[in-house]
């Protein structure tokens, strides 16, 4: 894309205000001075878009996009079924036990029993969960997903990459 040289032409332009103070905000953001610009923006339109090949190429994408987003979301929804036929598996296989070792025992003692076994299954839990859903730090649990944000919040902070 041409940019200034020492061969130029001055070229004279009138916007209203509002627009040069957009194309002043937009070229800083860019870092250009309003010369190169112009410049480059008056090229930039100067070029021949196809819309229709532009719209194909956008439609293939989000149909591309959709296709990816439908496979996650079918891979979450089976992994969730599976995780809710093991808490189901799991708590009644425990009632189950629980009463064939005790044969005509009452609701309140198989209450009592769940109760008692949750801190010792909460912890088995956990245990399974850390490194793949859960980070412990301090002897406290975040979300996985959280422990990377922090780690890349601590790479920027300090100006590493990560």
């Amino acid at each position: 894309m041409p940019d200034i040289s020492e061969d130029k032409k001055v070229v004279t332009t009138y916007p209203q205000q509002g627009l040069y103070e957009s194309w002043e905000e937009h070229a800083d953001d860019l870092d250009l001075s309003i010369s190169q610009y112009l410049i480059r923006m008056v090229e930039a339109g100067r070029k021949q878009i196809d819309m229709e090949s532009v719209a194909t190429e956008s439609l293939h994408e989000l149909q591309r996009r959709t296709s990816e987003l439908q496979a996650e979301l079918q891979h979450q929804r089976q992994r969730n079924r599976e995780l809710e036929r093991q808490l189901k598996f799991t708590a009644h296989a425990e009632i189950a036990e629980y009463v064939e070792s005790n044969p005509g025992v009452e609701t309140a003692e198989i209450i009592q029993q769940i109760a008692d076994t949750v801190p010792g299954r909460v912890a088995g839990h956990l245990d399974a969960m850390e490194g793949s859903v859960l980070v412990r730090r301090d002897g406290q649990y975040y979300p996985l997903q959280e422990e990377s944000e922090t780690e890349q919040e601590s790479a920027d902070a300090s100006g590493g990459d990560s």
